[in-house]
């Protein structure tokens, strides 16, 4: 029996012997492989030594980086490491009284209530300035008065609803421009009430003042009326042609002259509120400032 090449380590052939092993061989290669395990097992012990005390070494050191990190960044208000037992209390946050302003006085509840509604009822104070604007269209006042006798410038009709209804006092005034003449008036009552059942029977109509510079108007008929109420106010209009001709149809200025009247009556009855609100909301400030 033959062996060839290659059939295994530590098979060899001496010169001239056929089929004996080389026991001496076989011997040395088996004691060269127990000596690599040794080596391979005490390598790997040693590795494995060396993780562990990586992993432990950086335990610690993640606690101790924690640890440090958290009393750095510590914003409870503790100043020192765990043994120190000082401590502080975190201030509390502002607080503030609470302010109230008082309400504002509105115009309305002034031209509706005779015990705000105080400001002096004249003609200088309704009827203001030498004209009358309105969107543009200019009048220049001719004439005013006033009159506690609701009844002298009116129809009688007109006068004893009034009378009837408790008015105060009545203000006149003619505005002329545009070929037209028109005549405002403002009745004052005691309360809203009267002015609106006052407004809701009236009957024509407001006479034309014609005093002083104002033409001789609506004496032959053909005049443009307009009657209204707000708060404690009722007020008329009358106007017509300034040559005293009558006035007919629609569009016409004398019918524009009647309503630009009755505006302007209405603006000045709510200024007149919101004077007497402005005055008040000052007083009320200023009564608050002097108390505090």
């Amino acid at each position: 029996m033959s062996f060839g090449q290659g059939a295994g380590p530590g098979w060899g052939q001496q010169p001239g012997q056929q089929g004996t092993p080389d026991w001496g061989a076989l011997a040395a290669e088996a004691e060269k492989k127990r000596g690599r395990k040794r080596l391979l097992v005490v390598g790997g012990s040693v590795l494995a030594t060396l993780a562990v005390g990586t992993v432990v070494a950086l335990a610690i050191v993640q606690q101790d980086s924690g640890s440090g990190g958290q009393a750095a960044g510590d914003t409870g208000g503790q100043s020192g490491g765990p043994d120190d037992g000082a401590s502080t209390t975190p201030a509390p946050d502002p607080t503030f009284e609470e302010t109230t302003l008082p309400p504002l006085p509105k115009p309305r509840e002034f031209i509706s209530d005779a015990d705000k509604d105080l400001a002096p009822f004249t003609a200088e104070e309704l009827y203001p300035g030498d004209a009358m604007t309105v969107e543009g269209r200019e009048y220049t006042k001719t004439a005013a008065e006033g009159s506690e006798d609701c009844t002298a410038g009116v129809t009688d009709e007109l006068g004893a609803v009034l009378t009837e209804h408790g008015c105060a006092a009545l203000l006149r005034a003619t505005f002329t421009g545009d070929g037209t003449a028109v005549t405002v008036g403002i009745a004052q009552f005691p309360t809203e009430e009267d002015a609106q059942a006052a407004s809701a029977a009236y009957v024509r109509n407001l006479l034309p003042l014609t005093a002083g510079d104002s033409p001789e108007f609506c004496q032959r008929g053909g005049c443009r009326t307009t009657t209204n109420q707000v708060g404690r106010y009722t007020y008329f209009t009358i106007a017509g042609n300034a040559d005293g001709t009558p006035d007919s149809g629609d569009g016409t200025p004398a019918q524009q002259a009647a309503r630009d009247g009755n505006d302007h009556a209405f603006a000045r009855i709510i200024q007149r509120g919101e004077a007497q609100a402005s005055a008040s909301a000052s007083a009320l400030v200023e009564e608050r400032r002097n108390s505090s």
